[in-house]
């Protein structure tokens, strides 16, 4: 079963599990962490894939092997043109990036940034946030199971803010966890930024036919070009963060507002609005 096909019912039983697997985990890891600091650890990235396992039991259960296989192939299509994985990876350091050169502009200055001397640090630090950093546990979830399900009912446009609010309060236990990112930014612009983001996810998503590679590119772009990009999460970094937020969202308007429906939405059954 393809999960554009799915019965819709179960999407409450995904979102309920997601939140469930995700909050358990990081709700416990503090409570161990004093007894065991890597238990905890492995505990808290655990958390990070209770989309990922909500949408495997979700299309396992509504289709058993078959179903899971044909998900999995439509997930994993990477012949869908390099462009989008480009476009996926460099996005975010061009608002990044935009946002610091106003930031300059406006009095602001630029420490070094932390890949600097540590090119092989950085390369490491890539694949630790794509495997570890939230990507591969929540992209086959959110992407690849809720935006196409969503999609079938609301249309792309408003099943991305659906989804992005969804997204955002999924994170909320990490806000009251200690060297968290959500405990260094507030509550409404993260969620913001999650709304924002998801609107360019689905339209990516769209774009690459249902592929979740370009996904999973972008959001370990975003995560990694925020650790890259200097002074973005520094403290005292609040107006770069403000600015990149802001550039997010005019982006998110602009997709939102296109006329050309079919410009934008590869899958006119996913995108009907």
């Amino acid at each position: 079963m393809d999960a554009n096909d799915g019965d819709r019912s179960r999407l409450p039983a995904f979102f309920a599990l997601a939140f469930a697997w995700s909050w358990t985990c990081w709700l416990l890891a503090p409570a161990i962490k004093a007894r065991s600091a890597l238990a905890a650890g492995v505990l808290s990235g655990l958390g990070g894939f209770g989309p990922g396992v909500a949408a495997v039991a979700m299309v396992g259960y509504g289709g058993g092997r078959a179903a899971l296989r044909a998900w999995l192939g439509r997930c994993l299509q990477w012949r869908i043109g390099w462009q989008w994985f480009a476009l996926a990876f460099f996005l975010p350091l061009a608002l990044m990036a935009s946002a610091a050169l106003m930031h300059t502009a406006l009095g602001g200055a630029l420490g070094a940034s932390p890949v600097a001397g540590h090119l092989p640090l950085a390369a490491a630090n890539l694949v630790l946030i794509l495997l570890l950093g939230g990507p591969l546990g929540e992209e086959f979830g959110w992407r690849g199971y809720a935006l196409p399900t969503l999609q079938t009912r609301h249309g792309w446009r408003v099943a991305s803010l659906i989804l992005g609010a969804v997204w955002g309060l999924w994170h909320l236990p990490l806000f009251f966890t200690a060297d968290t990112l959500q405990g260094r930014i507030p509550l409404l612009p993260f969620l913001l930024s999650t709304v924002a983001l998801s609107v360019v996810f689905a339209w990516l998503y769209n774009r690459s036919r249902g592929s979740v590679l370009p996904a999973l590119v972008l959001h370990t772009a975003v995560n990694w070009w925020a650790w890259v990009v200097p002074g973005l999460l520094a403290a005292g970094g609040s107006r770069q963060f403000a600015l990149v937020l802001g550039l997010l969202v005019l982006l998110a308007i602009g997709l939102l507002a296109w006329p050309n429906r079919r410009a934008w939405a590869a899958r006119p059954s996913d995108s009907k609005d």
